[in-house]
């Protein structure tokens, strides 16, 4: 091993008893939800944050199943301390690295919501930003939730979602809000594409939806969003700089089939979004257009002391940049964008386990999109990026979570050596992640 190897791993193994010691006993308070219903997390959680059957049809029904005590304070918290370690630094001293190798407070959050009426219900996340020292509204869900009967044996569970992020509102981890990895670097280098849908809506946008669940087995939904700059979308992102700004409004859709038999648990479906954007946060003039089409599913095995889980998705990104390419920010007139992944996890106990997660992208070769720049450009134009991420996790309590992470690159931004024009391999975009996460 080399001596700059060495030090790497040297000095993250010396972070090691920090992140032990940050697990306190205020881990082990009960969080709002448990508190509402009686029941241990593990009831709606393989490891939190995944859901198990029973905890999606918590989601479903509007977070409104209760066990009727007075007295519960509707508030639960939680607090991300984290290090990162990036393989090698930027050696054109162009590119902040300052994150690295310390250990901080990453996030702070504090939670509402709940059973509001019998029918109606909550997710709130507020989040304060301790690396960028900002706050505001994070993911958000407010439901309203009932029954319908179809006739003999045949019954809808349906509902309307409210919501500040395209898919937070979804039942299953394998969309983009609530996929692995559930926790990363703030700091580490990350690829330069990515489709809309994959976070590039989130906290930008007010939508409302109408959803149904036929039969235990069905899942469809139609959800309209518009930028959070006015009325109902205004509240839905207090806090949040608004950077993306979408003309008019911006349909997604969801259809999903789910099975239950024994321990095990399958779901496939699709989804996708449609959104006309104003480039650069403008809010009038020509618009850019994406139109994203995904499919996905979802395997669980649950049993004691067992819990087995594979996710897939991909998405496929048309781009139309009638805005950018004119204005001479694209090379192309329209352009495309592929992203897969891929996990299967596996947890002993609930308390021993580890996740392996598969991350592909590939699309249109676009020189305007994608130029040489230290470390985040691309010389070749292509947005290609590919590797892998393996996490190992150990849960001293129910809700308390210590994992490390080690994501590996085999190509960044098109290449796997120089891909940047300036001389950066996309293996010295490596990262070490420590984390523990606390929720009470």
């Amino acid at each position: 091993m080399n001596l700059r190897r060495q030090a790497f791993w040297s000095s993250w193994l010396a972070s090691l008893p920090l992140a032990g010691l940050a697990v306190s006993n205020a881990a082990q308070a009960v969080p709002l939800y448990a508190r509402q219903t009686g029941l241990p997390c593990s009831q709606c959680h393989t490891v939190f944050p995944e859901l198990t059957p029973f905890g999606r049809e918590f989601k479903l029904g509007g977070y409104t199943l209760s066990d009727n005590k007075p007295g519960k304070i509707p508030l639960a918290g939680m607090i991300l301390l984290s290090r990162s370690d990036t393989r090698h630094s930027d050696s054109t001293g162009t590119v902040s690295f300052d994150k690295d190798g310390k250990v901080t407070a990453q996030e702070l959050s504090l939670f509402t919501g709940g059973k509001i009426t019998e029918h109606a219900g909550a997710f709130v996340q507020a989040t304060y930003d301790a690396i960028e020292k900002t706050g505001g509204l994070d993911q958000t869900d407010l439901r309203y939730a009932s029954n319908l009967s179809l006739g003999k044996n045949s019954e809808m569970a349906w509902g309307v979602s409210v919501n500040n992020n395209p898919t937070v509102q979804d039942l299953w981890n394998s969309t983009p809000a609530w996929g692995f990895p559930f926790a990363d670097s703030p700091g580490a280098p990350t690829p330069a594409a990515g489709t809309l849908i994959e976070g590039g809506l989130e906290q930008q946008v007010g939508g409302v939806g109408l959803y149904g669940m036929l039969n235990d087995w069905l899942y469809g939904e139609i959800s309209l969003y518009h930028t959070g700059r006015n009325g109902l979308g205004k509240l839905l992102t207090i806090g949040d700089t608004i950077d993306t700004v979408i003309d008019g409004v911006a349909p997604y859709w969801r259809l999903t089939a789910q099975h239950e038999w024994g321990s095990n648990y399958l779901s496939a479906g699709t989804f996708g979004l449609q959104a006309d954007v104003f480039p650069g946060g403008a809010t009038s003039g020509p618009k850019d257009k994406f139109t994203d089409y995904g499919i996905d599913a979802q395997y669980q095995h649950i049993t004691d002391p067992h819990i087995v889980s594979a996710e897939a998705s991909w998405i496929h990104e048309r781009q139309n940049w009638d805005a950018s390419h004119p204005a001479g920010d694209a090379a192309n007139g329209s352009d495309h964008l592929n992203s897969f992944h891929g996990t299967l996890s596996y947890f002993y106990q609930r308390k021993w386990g580890g996740t392996l997660g598969y991350f592909a992208t590939n699309g249109s070769t676009d020189t305007g999109l994608y130029a040489p720049d230290p470390v985040e450009g691309s010389l070749s134009g292509k947005p290609d990026s590919r590797g892998y991420t393996l996490e190992l996790d150990y849960l001293p309590w129910e809700k308390a979570r210590i994992g490390v992470q080690y994501t590996h690159y085999a190509k960044f931004n098109g290449g796997d050596s120089n891909y940047d024009g300036f001389g950066r391999s996309a293996s010295d975009n490596d990262t070490v992640y420590l984390y523990t996460w606390l929720l009470f």
